[in-house]
């Protein structure tokens, strides 16, 4: 009789102890995933679809997803391709994960070469002479399916201590990694 109580107790301990640890396991596997999650992102001028990845596996920075992101970001004007700063390429992860990577951002102007922004100062009011775009530390973005009022407030919600330009009018916001600074445009 002692025989099965001590069966049933270490079969009680030992079913506890595996259904806890179930229990905590799902939230450990969805965040060592959720840092190697891939970008949803969409090129609006080169029409095309990037899925890079900030971080391999093993924690260390994934260069070749870095370099799908800066094609991403491609001045489609010019060609030409900046790095993008790594400060943007987290505030980037941080909405699609907010929004879910379900979800594409839309990116509509990413890296500028000077010539081009110096180009778009001629025929565009709102655009600054040495603009973040330049310097890779710039995306104007949108989300299909999500208000441009409600993208700015998950930016805003996401504790983001750079520029935010909000642009109802032309469809999307402006972000930046300079400064902490808010603005908007109805033009």
């Amino acid at each position: 009789m002692q025989e099965t109580n001590l069966n049933r107790r270490t079969f009680l301990k030992t079913t506890g102890v595996i259904a806890t640890s179930l229990l905590i396991l799902p939230d450990d596997l969805l965040a060592s995933n959720k840092k190697t999650q891939r970008l949803n992102l969409y090129s609006t001028h080169a029409k095309k679809i990037f899925h890079p990845r900030l971080y391999k596996s093993s924690g260390k920075l994934d260069i070749m997803g870095l370099f799908e992101l800066d094609k991403a970001m491609m001045d489609y004007r010019s060609y030409e391709i900046k790095r993008t700063n790594f400060k943007l390429a987290k505030l980037l992860f941080k909405i699609n994960s907010e929004i879910g990577f379900h979800k594409r951002i839309n990116i509509h102007s990413g890296f500028r070469s000077a010539k081009t922004n110096r180009d778009l100062r001629r025929y565009s009011t709102g655009v600054a002479k040495n603009s973040y775009h330049i310097k890779g530390e710039a995306v104007d973005i949108s989300v299909n399916g999500l208000r441009i009022s409600k993208l700015k407030d998950i930016i805003k919600g996401i504790h983001h201590n750079g520029g935010i330009g909000y642009y109802p009018n032309s469809g999307f916001i402006h972000i930046d990694v300079g400064n902490k600074r808010s603005w908007s445009s109805y033009s």
